[in-house]
């Protein structure tokens, strides 16, 4: 079923449907950086005086109207780029406004169901976890704050895998974001969207840069009305980006590094088009499949990646191997590689628990300054002597 399908399906429940919200946990005062914008209403009027406009991110696009808000995610699925639009519209002018062709969502939004990790680290970097009624895969969640409100019970743990739809239903969060893969997904939450619960697609994931994840901050400051607080704590982080590239950009050494672990023969090394790409370039290194244009993984044949190994001066994230035996017990050539040898070897586990759950896939995505400053230390030990690996670690 198209996505305009399932709007006008959702827009005629909607008019039909007595939805019944459920209370948001009480939390203490805010302080002045927690505080929603303040805006003005004259008549069937919003003003809203502060702004955020997408730099860097190419999956969405925020315009600001009289009484609403125009959210478009340009590219919400995978297999499909038909943007999907959202109008948020005060909850006291919600009854008054209708923007045509629009799911519309009525803001702040007071509760909400995260079904990625990801989606963790926005509400956290926007002082927000109050707002979490649910979260699925429990296990893989770092934030220690968000682990306490899953144990105290004042956000519901979702098993991962198929959503339980039966849960979500009782729980009646105002909005659940997913994570965008195909848009056949969509027809899986028809019965959520039925019941009056929003839905908006988070496609932080196809974006191809450090940056671009992270704007999508941007995306939840809008449903949240903390367009002022997303704009400063992102700026601080773009800044922060942008002055550490600078410091190994101006030329020098760029050291030869090779990524991932095979899996049956195979190996997927990430395109030179990819996000990863573009944090080894932007860190000052070399790359074997820089000049690809692809976005995503490259499959390549063990002895094609063996080829470099011999020569690589870094080798990150070697699959889920955490010691060098672990790494030799996969495959004995590995002790050819130059930087086995070197023991010039490095994984993002260094954030990680016993349950699975990785900071470095939750928090990293909004702090891409944090992953670029590491990825320096490593390449460049000498440019940032005071900086100490936060999301990495040397594999011993």
């Amino acid at each position: 079923m198209s996505p305009r399908r399932l709007l006008e399906i959702y827009l005629h429940f909607r008019s039909i449907i007595l939805i019944s919200f459920i209370g948001v946990t009480a939390c203490a005062p805010s302080s002045s950086d927690d505080k929603p914008n303040n805006y003005k209403t004259a008549g069937d009027a919003a003003a809203f005086p502060h702004k955020v406009q997408a730099e860097y991110a190419e999956g969405f696009r925020i315009s600001y109207h009289q009484n609403y808000k125009l959210l478009e995610i340009l590219k919400p699925f995978q297999d499909k780029v038909d943007t999907i639009r959202y109008s948020l519209v005060q909850k006291e002018l919600e009854e008054n406004i209708n923007v045509n062709n629009t799911y519309e969502i009525a803001i702040p939004v007071q509760s909400m169901i995260a079904t990625s990790v990801t989606h963790i680290a926005l509400t956290d970097m926007l002082k927000a976890n109050d707002i979490l009624a649910g979260v699925t895969g429990g296990e893989y969640v770092y934030n220690r704050k968000v682990r306490q409100r899953i144990r105290r019970g004042a956000t519901a743990d979702l098993p991962g895998g198929e959503l339980n739809m039966e849960k979500v239903l009782e729980l009646n969060p105002d909005l659940l974001m997913i994570s965008g893969g195909q848009s056949s997904e969509l027809d899986k939450y028809r019965v959520l969207m039925d019941a009056g619960i929003d839905l908006v697609v988070n496609a932080e994931w196809l974006e191809t840069t450090p940056l671009g994840k992270a704007e999508w901050v941007k995306v939840l400051a809008a449903l949240l009305n903390k367009e002022e607080l997303a704009n400063r704590k992102f700026e601080e982080v773009a800044r922060r980006y942008h002055s550490l590239k600078d410091t190994v950009n101006a030329g020098g050494n760029k050291p030869l590094v090779i990524n991932n672990m095979p899996y049956k023969g195979t190996w997927f090394v990430p395109g030179g088009g990819s996000f990863t790409a573009r944090y080894l370039k932007d860190a000052g290194a070399a790359y074997p499949w820089s000049d690809s244009a692809e976005s995503g993984g490259l499959r390549k044949a063990f002895e094609a990646v063996y080829e470099q190994g011999l020569k690589a001066d870094i080798w990150l994230n070697p699959g889920s191997a955490k010691t060098r035996e672990a790494i030799t017990a996969r495959d004995e050539r590995f002790r050819d590689f130059k930087p086995f040898r070197r023991g010039e070897i490095y994984h993002n586990y260094r954030r990680s628990s016993e349950s699975g759950a990785n900071d470095y896939w939750e928090k990293g995505v909004v702090r891409p300054d944090v992953v670029l400053a590491d990825l320096i230390k490593i390449f460049h030990p000498g440019t940032l002597p005071d900086h100490e690996l936060y999301f990495y670690q040397q594999v011993k």
